[in-house]
């Protein structure tokens, strides 16, 4: 067991966690660089309440020293908005179970080649909105709420961003006035899919079904402020 951030975890976690979180290594959104990691979903199981549908969690399995590593988190290149939103009923929560994250088109295709590649499932792409004039995409980032471990807000304290300091969660950040802005940030995510099956039998990839994806964010080592994304001031019609 070794030691990481106050927790005691298997030494293979630990590794894998300090390559992740701390050194922020084969994050998606370089251009030039694709990650080191595979996905996969090791079972889907079926959802309360609707036979038909099952749901899965994905594990990243990384490449370190030549090695393979698991980690339930896959870590993006993403901005997130902090920026206040209307008080409207479709709205509520923003900041505290959910908000808008930004990602350009590319990270996005190369994101759901790496999920088909590996799980043989295709995304749907569900939940998921293209910007055409700006290239990008949007979607609902999900937070976990207590008692669950709530999402932390990280920001630089060095010009090189190699090193950060957690000043609380991202719902204390979004409460902050200081803070009412989009951040580019390196963002550590969980991800689980959605398949629809038939008549309570297992879907198998391969036979046309397709994946709805859903991000919960678990952390985010902030880059800077960005003026170059408009924020959404309102939540479309699904």
């Amino acid at each position: 067991m070794v030691n990481w951030r106050g927790n005691w975890v298997p030494e293979r976690e630990g590794i894998a966690l300090k390559h992740v979180f701390d050194e922020m290594k084969d994050y998606f959104g370089q251009p030039e660089t694709d990650p080191k990691v595979n996905f996969k979903i090791p079972n889907l199981r079926q959802v309360a309440g609707d036979p038909n549908l099952w749901r899965g969690e994905v594990e990243f399995t990384y490449q370190i020293e030549r090695n393979p590593f698991t980690l339930d988190y896959m870590s993006i290149d993403v901005c997130i908005d902090l920026t206040p939103k209307a008080r409207v009923s479709n709205m509520e929560n923003y900041g505290s179970t959910w908000l808008y994250a930004y990602l350009p088109c590319y990270t996005v295709e190369k994101i759901e080649e790496y999920f088909e590649v590996g799980t043989g499932w295709r995304p749907s792409g569900k939940g998921t909105v293209k910007d055409e004039n700006r290239d990008i995409v949007h979607f609902e980032a999900q937070l976990n709420v207590r008692p669950q471990p709530e999402p932390s807000f990280w920001v630089a304290n060095d010009e090189e961003k190699k090193k950060f300091t957690r000043i609380g969660t991202i719902r204390e950040a979004a409460d902050d006035p200081a803070n009412h802005f989009i951040f580019r940030c390196i963002g550590i995510f969980m991800v689980s899919a959605e398949v629809r099956g038939h008549s309570g039998v297992e879907p198998r990839p391969g036979f046309g079904n397709e994946a709805s994806l859903t991000f919960t964010l678990v952390s985010a080592r902030t880059l800077g402020v960005v003026d170059s994304v408009a924020p959404i001031v309102y939540r479309p019609r699904r």
